[in-house]
Formats: structure tokens, sequence, C-alpha cells
């Protein structure tokens, strides 16, 4: 679940994006004389950059030679050939080469050959592809095999420099919910590839992708219900890769985290949102109002579960931070425990 770059690509490193797509192609110039050049699949970017010191893959193994030094992490891989199940065969080496060409036969299976697609960049590892010659990949009817790598990503994902941060931090006017699915490190939202994966997964992988997808569409819909209910009362509402929603005129500003929540996990989901919010007020919401010379009468920290949580112990500790926990409906903000005159705005 990770793809690399060498140290002379730095440059183009550093500007990588969680959510950017990568074709991934093999070539015919390789050690295994079954390879041929052509796209094998594509995958998404996850959050978790890194470096890394040793060899891992073959060349480098086989040469022991630290070639690709620049790690980048794919949060979901689809493959057009089905790989047997990754726990059954080892990385290649130069011990199992027999094993390997297997394998790369089996990878092969349903390409597409890169003559079908003169248009495609040859030269370099890394270099980018026009939008025309994206969509003869993207939208070509191979099935899709998902590898995710969910499960082995840390959340909290590490910021590779100062230009990551200051682009992860720039906001931008969102009048729909679905504006901000340009964030997701995921390709199941679409239904153009929802309907082509057709990996048969574990019922553990089924049932955590069904509450991650419900999650997802509550998520959505709370979002899309404060920014309709803002924009009516005259507020600029913005979104970026880590701010949910910023919504703010003149005089008020609120800044809001929604958590989709059941009662067994509003702590868990609230503890992420109060870290969440004094770190978004203090880079995000500080960096803006100075930028554009706004001096607020008021600023509003708002957690916004999608069940009314019954902790009142936990949500009279989140007021004490001085952060509102309110639930959104009925065309106004409803507060849970005390209100802070949020919902007079």
């Amino acid at each position: 679940m990770t793809w690399g770059l060498q140290e002379e690509l730095r440059d183009q490193w550093i500007r990588i994006r969680p959510d950017d797509i990568f074709f991934i192609h093999s070539t015919q110039n390789s050690a295994f004389k079954n390879a041929r050049s052509g796209i094998i699949g594509l995958g998404v970017v996850g959050p978790g950059f890194s470096e890394k010191k040793n060899p891992l893959w073959f060349y480098e193994t086989v040469n022991n030679t630290n070639r690709w030094p620049l790690l980048v992490p794919l949060s979901e891989i689809y493959l057009f050939s089905e790989l047997p199940d990754p726990s059954t065969w080892q990385n290649p080496t130069s011990q199992n080469t027999a094993e390997t060409t297997i394998l790369v036969d089996k990878l092969l299976e349903n390409y597409i050959p890169l003559g079908q697609i003169p248009e495609f960049p040859k030269m370099g590892s890394f270099s980018s592809v026009r939008p025309e010659v994206s969509n003869k990949i993207l939208f070509d009817k191979r099935p899709l095999y998902l590898y995710s790598g969910y499960e082995n990503v840390d959340s909290s994902r590490l910021k590779l420099g100062l230009k990551i941060e200051e682009a992860d931090r720039q906001s931008y006017e969102i009048k729909n919910a679905d504006e901000a699915l340009r964030y997701a490190d995921t390709l199941k939202i679409f239904d153009s590839v929802k309907t082509r994966v057709i990996r048969e997964p574990t019922s553990q992988y089924i049932r955590d992708n069904e509450i991650l997808d419900r999650a997802n569409l509550t998520h959505q819909s709370i979002l899309q219900q404060l920014i309709d209910l803002f924009r009516k009362h005259g507020y600029d509402t913005r979104n970026s890769r880590t701010v949910d929603l910023f919504a703010h005129n003149d005089k008020n500003a609120f800044l809001f985290e929604v958590k989709s929540t059941e009662n067994n996990n509003f702590r868990t989901q609230a503890r992420k949102g109060i870290a969440q919010l004094f770190e978004y007020e203090y880079f995000d919401v500080q960096k803006f109002a100075e930028d554009n010379s706004l001096n607020f009468d008021q600023k509003h920290k708002l957690i916004v579960p999608s069940q009314t949580p019954q902790d009142n112990r936990y949500v009279s500790f989140i007021n004490s931070l001085k952060i509102g926990v309110a639930m959104v409906g009925d065309d106004r903000l409803k507060p849970v425990g005390e209100d802070f005159g949020f919902s007079s705005f």
C-alpha cells in the first residue's frame, strides 16, 4: 500500500496530496521477462507520508540500495486483475522469482496495453496525465479489484513541510456539501467506480465499509443542513482539507466539527472534535481573520453530532472548554447543554 520516489523528485513529492489519483503501470523493461508495458490499475493517495532508510522493493533488495526513499501512502489500490490473497505470498526477492513470475502473469491478465493509450506519458516515474487521457482509463469498463489500506494508515497524517501545511489550510467558499468530496481519499463515493468493484471481501470488511458509508452519508447530510442554514442568514461558508465548515459574516464566526456518532462512541468522537476545534481555531480562523482584516465580535466553536448525546456529564465537560454542542434541524441550531449565544445568530 505504498509507492516511492527518488530523492531528486522531492520537490514533486511534497506537492502530492491525499486524494490524488495515481495510475499504476508496468514496464516491459523489467527483471521479469513476462512483464509487459501497460496500465494495471490505479491508487488513491492517503494520509501518512514518510521516508524510509532501508531497501523495500525487489530492485532495492537485490541491489542493496534505497533507490526510492520518499514514500507515498495509498489508502486504496484498484487493480484490473485479481491477485491471490496477499497473505498467501511473499514480497518478491531474489529467492522467490518463480513465484513472482506467476504473480506478474496474474497482475497482467486484464491490463490495458500502453499501445491502446498512445498519449500516456512513458518517460519518467512521475508525470501528469491529461484529463482526456485519464478519462480513457477511469471510465474503462474493466472490473476493479479493491485493496484497501485504511486499517494500516495512521489517521493523524504526517505533514511534509510548510508547503503542504499551507495548502491544507487554504479555505474555499463552499455552497454544497458535495464540494467537500474533492478531499476524500477514496473512490468508493463515485457510483461509476462502485459498480465496477467486484472483489469479494470478507464479512468484516463488508461490515466496516457499510458503517463507513452510512457515516459518510450522515456527515454530508448534516454539513449540507449547516451550509443551507447559514447561507440563508447571509453567512459566507467555507471549507478546507482540514475544516468541516467555517461560517462567518462581518461580526460573527462559527467553526463546526461534524461527527457521526452513536451513544456508545460519543466521547471518543467528541474527544477528537475538541482537539480539532482548538487546532483549527488557532491555525485557520486566526489566519483567515488576519488575512482578511476581520475582527469578529463573537467566535463560536461547535461540535455537531448526528445523534443527540445522552452523556450529559461529558457535554458539561465540553461546555467547560467554551465549546458548544448542537443539533441542526428545523432551520436552527438546537443547543445540547449550554448555549453561549450561538443559537441566536
